[in-house]
């Protein structure tokens, strides 16, 4: 496509929710979500990727197609992909990097986000719905649901009700000993609700709902009739309610200004998600690790995750990242980092990227080792794909190089407040 013919079509396009559609003749070539479809064209310009380049250069129109607001953009956006495999979606992404909403197969099934579509949990076999490109809106739009669809999170049966369902976000029916088989049919309507919701068939549930409201009442079960109502308005609030996503949006609009830097630096595809590793101990007692999040450059602490060392003795930092590394990548349902930062040189790099070939991954997520001068202060950085040579930090771009010293800051915090934590409560022992 012609650059004065793009400009002209920009232009045309609203400042509103939906996806766009690039294509060539009759085949799609890409399909994208926005929740304003005028900016987020805008970087089709003047790319930086390659791919998007040649993609633009390849299509010969560009259509939309609206939205309400993000959520379902991103809805809309899964069942176009879906559906027709468009050529450059699937060539700038593949299964580990799209998330899908799993359901475990299970008398109570759980809800959980994956990028491993085809993956068990617990041994339980699995439905995924999707893909959708962006976890963290998927997890915010299960977030809401739960409040109207309330289910089961709870690793484990433990026979009484869990805090979840004093929260109203659990029915409580899958942690009792005999749950009975009406318990199972409520639990069931709202996971098959979420999966309602999830693929499109927003419209439909709303109009079956409204009906099984109007048939309580005049069954004069009035308590369901409220029930229902309640759920009802519930969904017409999430899906029509910009504030509802404005956190959303601006996640996404104050995105650290380092990460583009960084990415740039490090010549990756992506730069969503990074994972920072930290230990602290004292000559291996009360060892513990952690593991920082961050988004688009931002810590989302709602990811963060401690580990309690387990089998390392004595105080061996290398030995301790790799188990905390290990526990953690069995956790197919969490979403892969695009880059791991970790304190050390090349021995640390050597050590997590065995384990990284443990899981056939050396080659999907690059690793970051920061070492450190007598004051503790970060002076170099070493990279996976380069491991003999380090980088001195002042030769990076101020923005990437503050970036990289507040993810390790963040996790060395989070993992001191852990140590902390497990030193005073054996101490009051």
């Amino acid at each position: 496509m012609k650059l004065n013919i793009l400009k002209n079509k920009i232009k045309l396009m609203p400042r509103e929710a939906g996806i766009y559609i690039w294509f060539k003749g009759a085949k799609k070539l890409y399909v994208g979500k926005a929740g304003n479809l005028r900016a987020r064209l805008k970087s089709y310009i003047a790319p930086d990727d390659a791919r998007i380049k040649i993609m633009v250069e390849k299509a010969s129109g560009l259509v939309r197609v609206p939205a309400g607001n993000e959520i379902e953009a991103l809805i809309l956006e899964s069942q176009y992909i879906k559906k027709y495999h468009p050529e450059f979606n699937v060539l700038m992404r593949d299964d580990k990097q799209y998330s899908y909403a799993a359901f475990t197969q299970e008398e109570f099934p759980r809800i959980f986000i994956t990028h491993q579509p085809h993956s068990k949990f617990k041994n339980f076999e699995i439905e995924s719905v999707g893909p959708f490109t962006e976890g963290y809106t998927l997890k915010q739009t299960l977030k809401f649901l739960r409040r109207t669809f309330p289910y089961c999170t709870c690793r484990q049966k433990h026979n009484n009700f869990c805090l979840n369902y004093h929260l109203d976000r659990c029915p409580g029916f899958c942690c009792l000993k005999h749950p009975e088989k009406t318990d199972r049919r409520l639990y069931m309507k709202n996971i098959n609700a979420i999966k309602d919701m999830l693929t499109g068939k927003k419209d439909t549930l709303i109009k079956k709902m409204k009906k099984e409201m109007v048939a309580a009442g005049k069954a004069h079960d009035f308590q369901k009739a409220i029930r229902t109502r309640e759920q009802i308005d519930s969904l017409e609030k999430i899906f029509s309610n910009a504030k509802v996503l404005q956190g959303l949006n601006e996640r996404y609009e104050r995105q650290s200004p380092g990460i583009e830097k960084l990415r740039e630096f490090l010549n990756l595809p992506r730069l969503n998600r990074i994972e920072c590793y930290d230990i602290s101990n004292i000559q291996g007692r009360y060892a513990t690790g952690s593991m920082a999040v961050f988004i688009d450059g931002l810590a989302d602490k709602n990811e963060y995750r401690r580990f309690k060392i387990r089998t390392v003795k004595g105080a061996d930092d290398t030995a301790m990242i790799k188990e905390i590394l290990t526990r953690r990548l069995r956790h197919t349902e969490w979403k892969y980092p695009d880059l791991v930062v970790i304190d050390g040189g090349k021995a640390q790099i050597s050590a997590v990227q065995s384990v990284m070939a443990e899981f056939d991954l050396v080659e999907n997520i690059p690793v970051l080792a920061l070492t450190k001068d007598a004051k503790h202060k970060g002076n170099h950085i070493f990279i996976s794909t380069a491991p003999k040579k380090s980088v001195a930090l002042k030769a990076i771009h101020p923005a990437a190089k503050n970036l990289i010293l507040a993810i390790d800051a963040e996790a060395h915090r989070f993992a001191i407040s852990y140590y902390r934590y497990l030193h005073r409560r054996s101490a009051l022992a």
